[in-house]
């Protein structure tokens, strides 16, 4: 049985079949003939039972996921060694200067991993292969001294929008690094994408006394909190219509496809937009792949009354406009009451590159006065894409 992901695309597929033939007739201005009404409820039958099917097996992955969190020592391939490293106990440690144990030798890999990238780590290493998540097996039910907790990288994708869009993230690169893109109608290089390590800073800080604790649960929330403030910052750099200074060059920047956009009209105009979208992109021949929209929060309401009123299975249903997943991230540029700005294309056509292991200075001073330490976290990446014209750009007028 094909899992909830597979069933919502299936879904989407259907939906916008059913939109395709609703404009047809629209275009024409005629009604549906005998075998496209069949051909439509056919369509629309099929779209109501995927859904009480998604209900379903979106039920069951819940509680399996339940289960699964109950397991209390699930299985690890990795050396028993590297599942001990504790990242509290790597803090302490660097700040009393007696680094030692699994949590030195990470250090050390992670030194020697800049090295050869021709970088330096200034405080506390943390090595590539270590930013995934890992098991996180307690003892005897104690959420004291956790085996392994380490997931920057995941923490930081769980709250991004450029990773649940699909951009293509490469991982541990080491060295300036160039893909290359082949044409699409003929076997021709067009070009390339140039990544380059381009250095971004997040801190947190954290009290001593929890330090001092050590408990997996502890670990955990403050490596969310790094990565959640590293991907946020992140989101904005790469969704601004206009350049961030010091990041690389904005997806406004990038993106070629433009389009005139509509005067603002209550409950149409925004619809009408991501619509126009869609039709450039299909005319530059970029209708393909891993298509979605991520737009400014500020044109949500209007998306989802625009649905409404059409009372058909048309506009934006739950997370999908027209069909396409659909996102909605502060990055974006807008205007209070004025405009937001949105993107429509293929976003497989956009590479990010995280070059190495973090660099994490570790402060005791500048927040002592609270009793707490300031962790500091440097992470290196880059991102591009392989053609701007698979991306539509637009600000759509709210008022």
């Amino acid at each position: 049985m094909k899992n909830s992901v597979e069933l919502k695309q299936e879904r989407a597929g259907f939906i916008t079949e059913a939109n395709e033939m609703l404009e047809l007739c629209k275009n024409e201005t005629r009604d549906f003939t005998a075998e496209e009404q069949v051909s439509y409820d056919g369509k629309m039958s099929k779209i109501d039972e995927l859904k009480k099917s998604i209900e379903m097996i979106e039920r069951q992955e819940k509680l399996n996921a339940e289960i699964a969190s109950k397991v209390v020592a699930p299985v690890s391939n990795e050396p028993k060694e590297v599942r001990d490293f504790s990242f509290f106990k790597a803090v302490n440690d660097f700040t009393n200067g007696k680094l030692d144990g699994i949590e030195r030798e990470m250090h050390e890999e992670a030194v020697n991993e800049a090295r050869s990238a021709g970088r330096s780590i200034n405080g506390l290493g943390i090595p590539s292969f270590m930013l995934e998540s890992r098991a996180n097996v307690t003892q005897a039910g104690s959420a004291i001294a956790p085996t392994n907790v380490l997931g920057f990288a995941d923490a930081m994708r769980e709250a991004s929008v450029f990773d649940k869009v699909g951009a293509n993230i490469l991982t541990g690169l080491s060295a300036n690094t160039t893909i290359p893109v082949a044409g699409a109608s003929s076997v021709e290089w067009e070009g390339e994408v140039e990544l380059t390590p381009t250095r971004l800073a997040s801190y947190v800080n954290i009290s001593k006394q929890l330090l001092l604790q050590n408990g997996a649960a502890a670990e955990q929330a403050i490596i969310r909190d790094l990565g959640r403030a590293t991907a946020q910052k992140m989101d904005a750099a790469i969704f601004s219509t206009a350049g961030v200074s010091g990041a690389p060059d904005s997806l406004g920047e990038l993106a070629t496809s433009t389009f005139t956009e509509s005067a603002f009209s209550n409950l149409a105009s925004i619809m009408l937009d991501f619509v126009s979208a869609e039709q450039t992109l299909a005319e530059a021949g970029g209708l393909e792949g891993n298509l979605a929209y991520v737009a400014s929060p500020n044109l949500m309401a209007q998306l989802k009354q625009s649905a409404q009123v059409a009372a058909v299975n048309v506009g934006m249903q739950g997370a999908l406009v027209n069909g396409y997943p659909t996102y909605f991230t502060n990055g974006c540029t807008k205007v209070a009451g004025t405009s937001g700005d949105f993107f429509f294309g293929d976003f497989s056509k956009l590479y990010m590159g995280m070059f190495g292991g973090l660099d994490i200075m570790v402060d005791p001073y500048s927040v002592a006065v609270n009793g707490q330490t300031r962790l500091v976290l440097n992470q290196y990446m880059d991102w591009g894409v392989s053609d701007g014209a698979g991306f539509v750009k637009a600000t759509s007028l709210v008022a």
